[in-house]
């Protein structure tokens, strides 16, 4: 079986030699779904900590200083 590099390296967003197995493929992509998914669970753990940080500012502005 043939495999077409350039749609794969497409669908994958990266760069490949041209010559991986099809057992090297499956890796890569394992490799970037776990990237991605990690990706995401820091971007929401970020915006988390942005969200909580807004809500005690907006606290602190509320209370009057003597």
């Amino acid at each position: 079986m043939k495999l077409n590099y350039k749609v794969i390296a497409n669908h994958l967003g990266v760069e490949l030699r041209g010559n991986e197995t099809f057992d090297e493929l499956l890796k890569i992509e394992e490799e970037i779904k776990a990237h991605d998914k990690w990706a995401l669970e820091r971007a929401e753990r970020i915006a988390e900590e942005n969200a909580n940080i807004q809500r005690v500012d907006a606290q602190t502005r509320g209370v009057k200083k003597w």
